[in-house]
């Protein structure tokens, strides 16, 4: 079945939605009037949420010296953007990690998307970047439009698989669906992220992840996704051989100020980090 880009996802967003609660806390924190309590008490009416949002506060990614023991607590040490970026990340994973397809497994699927998140979360600190709230969520979430195209158009994307291992050198993922489709994974999850209404910086970062000087802003956040989904990439692989993982674009590291010696430091530490962030999302 062949579909334009807004099919797509009108199709989708049909029957996958963000719940109630990520618009509420959204709205309660772009209103300068709202407290934290406020925040809070939205959050605590979902008792799952709760759960994930304090079970991940008090891991190894945050490493707080005393236990985060209410949501409002959370809410204090985290800032309130950091709160929804958890909400937002817990809430899309429950989302999709229910969505079936042939094509790859969920585990696989999510492994790698887990990862790139870890690694975004590392090269933040690494770089010194302020305000980057929620790269953690943008890794996540960079590789949500392929698992939407694996599961609407299986064929093509069977076909755009074949044809990124068989093609030239070089020739990605991206590339072989634009050929067969006219768009691509990231078209995909940059206009589901516009709908459900992501931050900008989400929102590029999903949709440029693969050309991050092309991102309109963003940039120093959108090359940190670049960056970490290669770093993901080498996980997977147990290797910090560049050559066995897409190459990144020198912009990315101009942007960051980082270079390739940070791999096998940022490996590790996600590999340390990823089956407690994995058990928690998937309680």
């Amino acid at each position: 079945m062949n579909l334009t880009i807004d099919e797509l996802i009108s199709d989708v967003t049909k029957i996958v939605t963000l719940p109630e609660v990520c618009h509420k806390v959204t709205s309660l924190i772009e209103d300068p009037d709202s407290s934290i309590d406020e925040i809070g008490k939205v959050i605590s009416q979902d008792p799952g949420l709760t759960v994930k949002i304090l079970k991940i506060s008090n891991s190894a990614m945050y490493g707080f010296m005393s236990e985060v023991d209410t949501v409002s607590r959370a809410i204090t040490l985290l800032g309130t953007r950091q709160i929804r970026d958890l909400v937002l990340a817990t809430s899309a994973f429950d989302t999709f990690k229910g969505i079936p397809n042939s094509l790859v497994t969920m585990e696989d699927f999510w492994y790698h998307s887990i990862l790139c998140g870890l690694a975004a979360n590392e090269l933040t600190k690494l770089c010194g970047l302020r305000n980057a709230d929620g790269l953690f969520v943008a890794g996540l979430l960079h590789d949500i439009g392929q698992l939407i195209m694996f599961n609407r158009m299986p064929e093509q994307s069977q076909e755009a698989i074949l044809l990124s291992m068989e093609g030239p050198d070089e020739y990605q993922m991206f590339e072989a669906e634009q050929s067969l489709m006219g768009f691509n994974h990231m078209d995909v999850g940059m206009k589901l992220a516009d709908s459900w209404q992501l931050p900008d910086f989400i929102k590029y970062s999903i949709g440029y992840h693969h050309h991050p000087s092309e991102a309109p802003d963003f940039k120093q956040q959108v090359s940190i996704i670049h960056i970490s989904n290669t770093i993901a990439v080498l996980a997977e692989l147990n290797s910090d051989d560049p050559e066995n993982a897409p190459a990144i674009d020198d912009f990315a590291w101009q942007q960051t100020g980082l270079d390739s010696s940070i791999y096998a430091g940022v490996i590790e530490r996600i590999n340390q980090e990823y089956s407690e962030i994995e058990k928690l999302l998937n309680m």
